[in-house]
């Protein structure tokens, strides 16, 4: 150990040092220890939402999605999905119809109605695209001619069970008396539960016969949605995708198509980690006092090690070791703090209201690296926090810190 730091653990844990002294370096130990631990849960706790919900909604909604045009019926997707089935990075490929329609439990005009998304699939091709068939919780996910899997939110709404029929409002006909709905009797032959609420309240799937029938449409499909062997790469993988279609179709990627709502995430995330950092800035300022006060004190003791050979460096280390010490211990036990509750609250599994949040439980997700960033932006802050009163240590005349001993 060199002279600088014995010197610098003795002013540390001095019991000469005024009362005052003791408290700010608590103070600075606990506020730095806070600011750490209360980064590292929030960020993990936000970490985790990011990956929950990115994980569930490209379960539900595939990677990457190829239309034929604006509401352009594709006809020849067969040739498509033969064409992207061959792309370097494509696992698999599935046709699908989307439309809107609303679902009652029984006929009749005061019956509850809710608003929901049909879906047209092919059962078989589907389960490798999404997720859809490893969260059917209760029946099948092959839905047959006039068969519906409902969400389980949903089903909990109207009161269904499998086995259960459901009429589906798909059209208003024109007739010599006035508009009159298109109904069709449906059997509930599957529940699945994703964990997005708004899937699980509002999503309906059956198979592309039921619906282009239901909803008299043609043989052709809506779009053609991919599953990619690396969600990150999708931008390169849809490039590819192009190239081998030509341009005449539109290609949308999974965060092309949240854009908007993993910035917010990305921006929350950013804007919580600037404003718990300014409680480490805080505790910085109390190091600052700590130290200048602490230098006022030694001044007799600055100009004897000066006048025995000392120079200005090995007296700027001294203290900028003493602010150090307070960074690093307050550093480690907010890391021990912050992983602790990490721990906890994976462990206790908070409940979340899922209408609000869109899962229903408290994601945790720590991140070696968020981690390693929070301990030198904290490390970082406390040394900068020490330089100021350890260079106006460093600077003082021996002549003048002896002159009135």
């Amino acid at each position: 150990m060199t002279f600088e730091r014995f010197i610098s653990f003795r002013y540390l844990l001095s019991k000469e040092h005024r009362a005052l002294v003791s408290i700010i370096t608590i103070i600075s130990i606990i506020g730095v220890m806070l600011g750490v631990g209360a980064l590292i849960v929030v960020i993990s706790v936000m970490d985790g939402f990011d990956n929950e919900l990115v994980g569930k909604m490209m379960g539900v909604f595939s990677h990457i999605e190829i239309w034929q045009g604006w509401q352009e019926e594709m006809t020849d997707y067969e040739q498509v999905i033969a064409k992207v089935s061959n792309v370097p990075g494509v696992v698999a490929a599935a046709p699908i119809i989307t439309r809107q329609a609303l679902l009652q439990p029984s006929t009749g005009i005061e019956t509850q109605k809710v608003g929901v998304e049909f879906r047209g699939i092919d059962p078989e091709r589907e389960s490798h695209v999404t997720s859809f068939a490893k969260d059917v919780v209760a029946g099948t996910g092959l839905p047959g001619w006039r068969e519906v899997v409902i969400g389980w939110k949903l089903s909990q709404r109207l009161g269904l069970t499998v086995g259960d029929d459901v009429y589906a409002i798909t059209k208003l006909a024109r007739t010599a008396n006035g508009p009159v709905a298109k109904i069709a009797r449906l059997k509930v032959v599957g529940v699945f539960k994703s964990g997005l609420y708004d899937v699980d309240s509002a999503f309906v799937y059956s198979n592309l016969a039921t619906v282009r029938s239901i909803f008299l449409l043609g043989e052709g499909v809506d779009c053609v949605h991919v599953h990619v062997g690396d969600p990150y790469q999708v931008r390169q993988i849809k490039g590819r995708i192009a190239r081998e279609l030509g341009g005449h179709r539109t290609i949308r990627s999974w965060d092309e198509l949240n854009r908007a709502f993993f910035n917010a995430l990305r921006m929350e995330k950013l804007v919580m980690f600037i404003i718990l950092m300014l409680i480490i800035v805080v505790a910085a300022f109390n190091i600052v006092g700590t130290l200048i006060m602490i230098v006022t004190q030694k001044t007799r003791e600055i100009g004897v090690l000066k006048s025995m050979g000392a120079n200005n460096t090995s007296v700027l280390k001294i203290f900028l070791f003493y602010g150090v010490t307070i960074g690093i211990v307050g550093t480690a036990v907010g890391v021990v703090l912050g992983l602790g509750l990490c721990g906890l609250l994976r462990l206790i599994r908070y409940d979340l209201p899922d209408a609000i949040y869109g899962i229903d439980t408290l994601p945790v997700l720590v991140e070696p690296l968020t981690v390693l960033i929070i301990v030198a932006a904290s490390l970082a802050i406390c040394i900068l926090a020490s330089l100021v009163p350890a260079w106006q240590a460093s600077r003082l005349d021996p002549v003048e810190a002896l002159r009135y001993e």
